[in-house]
């Protein structure tokens, strides 16, 4: 049986939602399901850094086309019409004839900031082909009660229509390790000495109020003369450069810039961490906040959107990212010992209800009954 993936999101700049996709794809062939031909159609050949599983094929559709019309006419084109298409990451094709699940992963409509934050063009062309692919899908799912509400409030899609399936984990990747010998010399290597530090783990966006984690950083090394480094993964991915910021403030030595790592060089970098901090105004769940929680190291996020619904009682939800929060927060994180180990056994276990298996039979139960008879 044929199942048919928009691959779109593999293809340069993989983030979270590319993540996930790659994640849900290995777990379907772990798991008993019908399919034993799944098509991730791309319009250009997957790295070698994406992993495939066996029972998966990159179909590559090559086009002129810019992406979003690459989704509307070249992919539905080469699927077809009879076999489900699975598009897992906000959009499908609006006038495709086969039956189509869409998963969506946060509204930014809901970002009060957002206006700042994406240009006008953008932000509308993504609206409405979110609003359209929710409306004309066969079935929609989204990863929060929180995403399910802004789509009903924003999209004017019924709350009936939408299958809440939340972000998984990789609990065999992201789970605590005890070496102490590895973890130390994940911290030479990265930080040329054996230096705790503080970690962030995704783009450098506006809406995650890095400006404000730099600041507060800063001032606790001048006022509190703390040790730690702070070290940024996935700086490469696209957003905001915050040098100008670091070297106004002197901090030059003490943030270490991580461009892009592996999923086994994060998990190492949670494990090996002091705290993670993930300060962000909106998300429709926020994937770096539970792989941390599974890995079994303090975490601080804000609290809002979907963070309560999976980290409340485990991580440190703060009210708002202000600087003076931001320093309150990561200095009593880092001086209360009862915390940091509540963290490693309440992480892991609340994680553990998010594992990608779990996940994707939900996903697959949603899939299966759109399939033909064959």
């Amino acid at each position: 049986m044929i199942l048919g993936v928009n691959g779109i999101r593999l293809v340069r700049n993989r983030s979270g939602v590319a993540r996930a996709v790659e994640a849900l794809l290995n777990t379907f062939a772990t798991l008993d399901q019908p399919f034993d031909d799944i098509r991730v159609y791309t319009p250009e050949p997957l790295d070698g850094l994406v992993r495939l599983p066996a029972i998966a094929r990159n179909v590559v559709v090559p086009s002129r086309l810019p992406p979003g019309l690459w989704e509307q006419i070249s992919l539905p084109r080469a699927h077809g019409v009879r076999d489900v298409l699975f598009c897992p990451s906000y959009v499908a094709p609006i006038f495709a004839r086969c039956p189509t699940l869409v998963a969506h992963h946060g509204s930014y409509e809901g970002y009060r900031e957002r206006a700042e934050v994406f240009d006008w063009w953008p932000r509308t062309k993504a609206r409405l082909s979110y609003q359209l692919s929710a409306r004309c899908a066969t079935v929609v799912t989204t990863v929060s009660e929180y995403s399910r509400n802004d789509m009903v409030r924003f999209y004017g899609v019924a709350p009936e229509r939408i299958h809440v399936v939340p972000e998984g984990v990789d609990t065999a990747l992201f789970r605590p390790i005890d070496d102490a010998a590895m973890l130390s010399a994940w911290r030479r290597r990265v930080l040329g000495a054996d230096t705790p530090f503080i970690l962030y783990v995704g783009k450098p966006t506006k809406r995650r109020n890095l400006p404000n984690l730099l600041r507060a950083f800063g001032r606790l090394k001048r006022e509190h003369g703390i040790e730690h480094k702070l070290v940024l993964i996935g700086t490469a991915l696209p957003g905001t450069s915050f040098s100008a910021l670091i070297e106004e403030m002197g901090i030059g030595d003490d943030v270490v810039a991580v461009p892009h790592a592996a999923h086994s060089e994060v998990a190492l970098a949670y494990n090996a961490s002091s705290v993670m901090i993930y300060p962000s105004s909106y998300e429709g769940f926020g994937m770096p906040v539970l792989e941390a929680m599974a890995c079994g190291t303090p975490v601080i996020a804000l609290d809002n959107t979907a963070f309560p619904e999976f980290a409340a009682g485990v991580a440190t939800l703060l009210p708002d990212a202000e600087v003076d929060t931001l320093m309150r927060a990561i200095g009593d994180v880092l001086g209360d010992p009862v915390l940091r180990a509540r963290a490693r056994t309440e992480g892991p276990r609340r994680a553990a209800g998010y594992e990608w298996r779990l996940v994707a039979r939900k996903y697959l139960d949603l899939l299966v009954p759109l399939a033909p008879a064959r």
